[in-house]
């Protein structure tokens, strides 16, 4: 009798954790998704190859964000790539642009975010770096190429639940 309450209670731990694990998962992929569709270059930080724009693209490993920006030269090379834990966002939220596409705001402490930076040919000179936080008010934001609320709602939605996964 005792091996079977062990069996049971391993087979429901296990189907749980495989739960929380699968939801996470569809959260973040949906999120990818979007974000790769949706967010556009602001016109100040726009950074340029071969009079290309280069935009960021977002992945998730687990519950760790990934936001990469990269351009390519002939002979050079840069890279960034900026990355935070999800249980490490305090809060998601978004305001409406004057242009009247949506700005999503990300409030990160910037000690918790982590900078991998790579330039030369095929980026083989970089480092990696934890930015420093002297303002606690410091956030992350990304402007999005839509005027649907509806969307941008659903897009915090799908982050607060990602958020609150990471956290179990």
């Amino acid at each position: 009798m005792k091996k079977l309450t062990l069996i049971v209670l391993a087979v429901i731990f296990t189907a749980q954790t495989y739960a929380q694990t699968t939801s996470l998962k569809q959260q973040t992929d949906w999120l990818a998704g979007q974000l790769n569709k949706l967010v556009i270059d602001d016109d100040d930080v726009k950074m340029k190859s071969k009079s290309k724009e280069s935009k960021p693209t977002f992945s998730f490993a687990g519950s760790k964000m990934l936001m990469n920006i990269n351009t390519k030269e002939d002979r050079f090379s840069m890279g960034f790539n900026i990355s935070w834990l999800l249980k490490d966002v305090r809060k998601v939220s978004y305001r409406k642009e004057k242009s009247g596409n949506y700005e999503l705001v990300l409030d990160v402490p910037a000690d918790r975010i982590k900078v991998d930076l790579g330039f030369g040919k095929d980026n083989t000179i970089g480092g990696s770096f934890n930015v420093k936080d002297e303002e606690k008010d410091s956030h992350t934001s990304f402007t999005l190429n839509t005027k649907d609320e509806t969307l941008v709602k659903d897009i915090v939605q799908h982050f607060d639940k990602a958020i609150a996964e990471a956290r179990r």
